[in-house]
């Protein structure tokens, strides 16, 4: 596989999404050559229950993302989810010593280093660790503490860790098929760089990515990714509210469940209305009441609204969240979410498709598409790190053009994304800051 080639996979628990895209590093655009898709049956709720099934279900996506892009893949970037994942958020203090000297990149990563420690069991693996809020000294918050001088630095440190044997499984899926993971990323973290705009990041929104087996939740403020959560719900347990209320087949109550979204709200709502339906391997139908059937499908969203709502109290951070809340994911498609989002959370609502469309095939632009395409924004960032890490020793007079163009196209890692001077990611609630307004204008 040619080194300017990035391969996203995200490993749903209903679907396989196999993304390959061809990457300038020195600018970061890329554009996609292929992609393919399969039904995943080898996970339940995020986790790998029959690797051997898994390894199928992938071995079917990648052919066929091979073929359209004529290249052979042989590592790709790789997203997870599941009950097993966990963030905790630390706030860190090293001592550097009595006299004052030049923080450098090793005091950065002892810094880091402390709070995994913390944290970070025999059982667990990191996936994600990001710092945030740096003081010198007890001073201003700074980006980036390297360089500067002092005798001690203080961060919040936000780690997402996930269980050690949960993750190997995923790998080892990959591994059947000669395939290298790259990293294990995310997936409502990857969903976001595809899905969110940097106001909505920096002024403070949730992203719910609703899958298949799992609702994924990570809140921004300033930029950066101060909380995620999974919930163990998504689009298969609408299903099977369906057929265990309806007494149908899974296929017919998935079948009804995506039909259901683009019937006439006027016909919802009202009880003389209903479709017919084939019954599975029978020539018999059946009729079904549309008012019976929204019923059952505004239950499992009420459930599943109020899940999203005891992990966002449960996070510190609910009054911080001033623009809303992002839906994507296959399952954000259901019909009436929005509005009961609306309802429930007394908040804009949105339902989020990736936004970055260029190298995209115009296709690719739906909620379902949101993990594999930010998976495939990921990669390209890494590239883009190696390649500016690589012009900047070989090349130092080179380094700042490279950097210049990188910012333009693609943003940077954030946990990467520490420069000088910046506001403190938690300063006040959005509240308090719109009543000082108010004043200034009256």
């Amino acid at each position: 596989m040619r080194n300017n080639i990035a391969v996203a996979i995200d490993i749903g628990t209903t679907k396989i999404y196999v993304v390959i895209a061809e990457v300038d590093s020195e600018t970061g655009r890329f554009q996609v050559l292929g992609y393919g898709t399969s039904t995943s049956s080898g996970l339940k709720k995020g986790l790998v229950v029959d690797v051997e099934q898994t390894s199928r279900d992938i071995k079917r996506a990648v052919r066929k993302a091979e073929e359209m892009a004529l290249i052979k893949v042989e590592k790709a970037f790789i997203g997870i989810s599941g009950k097993h994942i966990q963030s905790s958020l630390q706030h860190i203090d090293i001592f550097l010593g009595e006299d004052l000297r030049d923080i450098t990149e090793d005091d950065y990563q002892d810094l880091i280093q402390n709070a995994i420690e913390r944290k970070v069991t025999r059982d667990t693996a990191l996936i994600h660790q990001i710092a945030y809020n740096f003081k010198i000294d007890g001073g201003s918050v700074v980006k980036n503490p390297v360089g500067r001088r002092g005798r001690k630095m203080e961060a919040d440190v936000h780690l997402i860790t996930g269980a050690d044997k949960e993750i190997k499984a995923l790998k080892n899926t990959l591994q059947r098929l000669d395939i290298d993971v790259e990293e294990v990323v995310l997936e409502p973290y990857a969903s976001a760089k595809a899905v969110l705009t940097t106001s909505e990041k920096r002024f403070g929104t949730v992203i719910v990515d609703m899958g298949g087996g799992t609702t994924d939740i990570c809140i921004y403020r300033n930029e950066t990714l101060i909380y995620s959560a999974v919930i163990p719900a998504g689009g298969e347990h609408y299903t099977n509210d369906i057929a265990y209320c309806l007494n149908l087949d899974l296929e017919t109550a998935e079948k009804l469940k995506k039909d259901f979204s683009s019937f006439d709200e006027r016909d919802i709502n009202n009880e003389k209305d209903a479709v017919q339906i084939h019954i599975k391997n029978t020539n018999e139908k059946k009729t079904i009441e549309l008012s019976e059937l929204k019923e059952i499908i505004d239950s499992r969203t009420d459930d599943i609204l109020e899940l999203i709502g005891e992990k966002i109290s449960e996070s510190g951070f609910a009054e911080y969240i001033s623009n809303g809340l992002v839906f994507t994911g296959g399952a954000s498609q259901i019909a009436g979410l929005k509005e009961r989002a609306e309802s429930y959370f007394n908040f804009t609502i949105k339902i989020g498709i990736p936004i970055r469309t260029i190298g995209l095939m115009e296709e690719m632009n739906r909620p379902e598409n949101s993990t594999g395409i930010g998976l495939l924004i990921y990669a390209v960032e890494q590239e883009v790190d190696r390649r500016t890490e690589q012009t900047k020793y070989v090349q130092p007079q080179q380094t700042s053009q490279t950097q210049q163009a990188k910012d333009t196209v693609v943003e940077k890692k954030e946990e990467k994304n520490h420069g000088n001077e910046e506001k403190e990611v938690v300063v006040e609630p959005f509240s308090e800051k719109f009543r000082r307004y108010l004043k200034k204008l009256f």
